[in-house]
């Protein structure tokens, strides 16, 4: 499970930031059920499959990746800025079908980041899906970079899947 997470943890913290604007705030509309794009966005094969499950409360879902420090890989985790870190958590909380939230988070949120897409049902067939990208966050975040290329892939990965159905255009 640690092994898994690793690279795309090592990816999150490797120094730079990467271009992210052309994925922030973009929203699509999809003619096809809510359930059924979150589950191809999301379900086997996702880039959230292996990650260990915390919480399963049926539609809400918690699944976290922790690491201290002293631990085998916790030093792929941390940010090379916060030598002195002693946790890194990578969590990804789900309401399904309605939102898939990833938070990278080091010290109990002393610094986070992370990546959501919404699902909007707008009718039977038909369903808006919006994508952000949290801002960096926390104590000492000025003048910090986390590389998000890993978020980048993940997103485009997950955006990428939307392709596989027709997309509708708003009415003007």
């Amino acid at each position: 499970m640690f092994r898994i997470m690793v690279p795309i943890a090592a990816m999150l913290l490797a120094t730079g930031c990467g271009k992210m604007a052309e994925l922030v705030n973009q929203t699509r509309i999809v003619a096809a059920p809510r359930e059924q794009v979150f589950a191809k966005l999301f379900g086997d094969g996702s880039a959230f499959t292996g990650l260990p499950l915390v919480t399963n409360g049926g539609s809400t879902r918690l699944y976290e990746l922790v690491a201290q420090k002293g631990e085998p890989g916790f030093e792929k985790l941390v940010p090379d800025e916060r030598p002195d870190a002693y946790k890194v958590k990578i969590a990804v909380a789900m309401e399904i079908p309605r939102e898939a939230h990833l938070i990278y988070s080091v010290d109990d949120g002393a610094l986070s980041t992370g990546l959501k897409f919404t699902f909007e049902e707008l009718a039977p067939d038909r369903t808006r899906v919006a994508f952000t990208i949290d801002d960096l966050t926390g104590h000492g975040a000025k003048g910090f970079a986390v590389n998000r290329s890993a978020l980048q892939k993940i997103a485009r990965d997950a955006l990428g899947k939307l392709d596989d159905f027709n997309e509708v255009k708003e009415p003007a």
